[in-house]
């Protein structure tokens, strides 16, 4: 799931002008698969700048001159190499699409690279609150804008309330699959999605004219 950040601390790259020799986008490459397999094995904590160069045979000048510190990496390591991700299914049914949607946001969140990062630049932005990571965001724009159009179908048919707030409703998704998945992580994924999607069903459905 090609997922925009409820933190709008996480702010989009801002593109800079290139100078001298254009980057080698296979060297960008061997820094990520470095760090997602630092990620998985030694987890974030362990995760260095040192130790990125070693596993990508590279200089450490050579990944500062493309990112400002090891959080900046591990963000685009994890979040940032898939912008497009999977589109939400037309079946035109919306508690369908609902569930689809759902079930993409827990198993995003339990990607073994993405738990491991977001819980380690979480706890960097503890301890800096001055940390801004450019970069794009978690969950993008065309995503909401698809969940939106979701709703705005379900409400057409008669299925949803039509004044339901999407940019609320996707906070509600996306914080309660992060807290299900990475914080509480008692349920598996097909019990977690029947919860809020039911939750969410009983506070969405249009309400029958008295």
């Amino acid at each position: 799931m090609g997922v925009t950040a409820p933190d709008r601390g996480l702010q989009p790259v801002i593109p800079e002008p290139v100078r001298g020799r254009p980057r080698d986008p296979r060297t960008d490459e061997a820094i990520m698969t470095a760090t997602r397999r630092l990620l998985t094995d030694v987890g974030y904590d362990q995760v260095s700048m040192d130790s990125i160069a070693r596993a990508a045979g590279v200089s450490r000048p050579t990944i500062y001159r493309r990112w400002p510190s090891k959080a900046h990496v591990v963000f685009e390591a994890a979040f940032g190499t898939d912008s497009g991700g999977a589109a939400l299914p037309r079946s035109g049914d919306f508690e369908t699409g609902l569930r689809e949607f759902v079930r993409g946001a827990v198993a995003f969140w339990r990607e073994p690279v993405v738990e491991a990062a977001t819980m380690g630049i979480l706890a960097e932005r503890r301890r800096d609150s001055e940390l801004h990571i450019r970069t794009q965001q978690l969950l993008d724009d065309r995503i909401r804008g698809e969940l939106a159009d979701l709703v705005r179908a379900g409400a057409e048919q008669g299925v949803v309330r039509a004044d339901i707030d999407t940019d609320t409703l996707f906070n509600v998704l996306v914080g309660t699959t992060f807290y299900g998945a990475l914080v509480d992580g008692r349920d598996d994924t097909d019990h977690l999605v029947d919860k809020l999607c039911s939750l969410v069903m009983q506070g969405a459905q249009a309400r029958e004219k008295e």
